[in-house]
């Protein structure tokens, strides 16, 4: 088997449900705690009862090699999954790598300790109930069959019927540890779907806005979850826009619905108009559970203009003032990297960066840098206290072999409550 490029996402801490070998707690093992004077003897489940205690406990009890660390497995956090996105083809003898089908690889703790141990090779967890191990093929967790939905109603189209479905460029866990996003990045195709892990069933999936500045008009390069999980920010990369999904859960943080907002997103190319509208899927997964999702909103509410709040270009070449420190020559949105304030940091394959307020709807542009501040083809990024981290310089186009570099740039996220000048504060 080929394998086109391969991701992989850690994941910790799932129960133990069917089609999930992780490990678990021992529900008869119970320890003291205390001291010897004053002991009292409690289960594993005891670990994690209290949040403001659940970190102290561990560290008391959880000691590396213990009895408690071994049988207390998920409440001392000792439970993980590792997922793999695959971008080869899963249906043979296509014309081209990365546009139909891919696989998950899927594998638990449990399965890599043996392996490490001198074992047997980890195997790869099933995403179905008709299969026993993975890989996971990407048309059998979305099945063919789901019928595409606009906001007015159903569509003649299922799955099948359409274009480039294939190339899973990587999934991004949400902040509680339940779902995971599926980048499906196939230039032309656009889709996003939304898995749950514990059970590895599709829970939803949309296409993406086709808009009018490139050939292939959408596809999804990645996706992230705001910081607190009630929003998914999208980069659609061949429609040089930033879309998002609204997430509604319930008390225990079960999703129970998704929103595409057509009014909450941002051009950021020129001229922009939408050629086609977003759409969703409906119909039931591979477990017969039937999928959520909606589209609400107008793009008549969306940001599709050519200039930023600074009255400046947002794209080089537009017709008004163009930014300044070399401005922004090609805005593919590469990664809108989520912060704990409520920001994204939009990193951009010209170079340059937009800083957007995702709570807002639409969402709206609080920072804007020139590539002569920001670096092209910037990538991710991470957060630390109030700094936010972004890479740039390496670029996956033909530059990429004799121009590339490998910068990383530090954000202090506290300075964007209100707008900021262009190429301030400076990185």
């Amino acid at each position: 088997m080929k394998y086109s490029a391969f991701a992989l996402l850690c994941l910790a801490s799932y129960p133990n449900q069917a089609l999930v070998s992780a490990c678990s707690d021992d529900t008869t093992f119970y320890f003291e705690v205390g001291n010897k004077n004053s002991s009292k003897t409690k289960s594993c489940q005891w670990i994690v009862s209290k949040p403001d205690k659940q970190d102290e406990r561990r560290n008391n009890y959880c000691v590396s090699g213990s009895d408690v660390s071994t049988k207390c497995a998920e409440a001392c956090g000792n439970c993980y999954e590792v997922w793999g996105s695959d971008q080869s083809n899963s249906v043979p003898s296509q014309s081209s790598a990365g546009i139909n089908g891919s696989y998950l690889w899927i594998w638990d703790s449990k399965s890599i300790g043996t392996q490490l141990e001198g074992g047997a090779d980890a195997t790869p967890l099933s995403c179905t109930p008709s299969d026993s191990t993975g890989p996971c093929n990407l048309l059998d967790v979305f099945p063919s069959v789901l019928v595409e939905n606009s906001s007015t109603g159903v569509l003649p189209n299922t799955l099948s019927d359409l274009p480039k479905f294939g190339r899973l460029h990587g999934m991004l866990k949400d902040p509680q540890n339940k779902y995971v996003t599926a980048n499906i990045f196939a230039p032309g195709g656009g889709y996003i779907g939304v898995i749950k892990t514990s059970t590895k069933e599709a829970v939803a999936l949309f296409r993406v806005t086709a808009f009018d500045q490139n050939p292939n008009e959408r596809s999804v390069h990645l996706s992230f979850w705001s910081d607190d999980g009630s929003a998914i920010v999208i980069a659609n990369l061949h429609g040089k826009a930033i879309e998002r999904i609204d997430v509604t859960r319930d008390n225990i943080d079960t999703i129970t619905s998704l929103e595409f907002n057509k009014s909450a997103g941002i051009g950021l190319g020129q001229k922009t108009s939408v050629l086609s509208h977003a759409t969703f899927f409906s119909g039931n997964n591979a477990f017969g559970n039937p999928l959520i999702g909606s589209i609400v909103g107008s793009y008549d509410d969306a940001d599709l203009g050519d200039m930023t709040p600074n009255n400046v270009c947002k794209e080089n070449g537009c017709e008004g003032t163009q930014a300044m420190a070399g401005g922004r020559p090609n805005n593919l949105p590469i990664c809108p990297v989520p912060s704990k304030n409520g920001n994204a940091y939009v990193t951009l394959g010209g170079g340059g960066l937009f800083v957007l307020d995702l709570t807002t709807t639409p969402m709206v542009i609080k920072g804007e840098y020139g590539n002569a501040v920001v670096n092209g083809a910037g990538v991710v990024g991470t957060q630390t206290g109030n700094q936010v981290f972004i890479t740039g310089g390496v670029s996956a186009g033909s530059s990429g072999f004799d121009q590339s570099v490998f910068l990383v740039y530090s954000f202090d996220d506290t300075k964007y409550d209100t707008l900021n000048e262009e190429n301030a504060p400076m990185p």
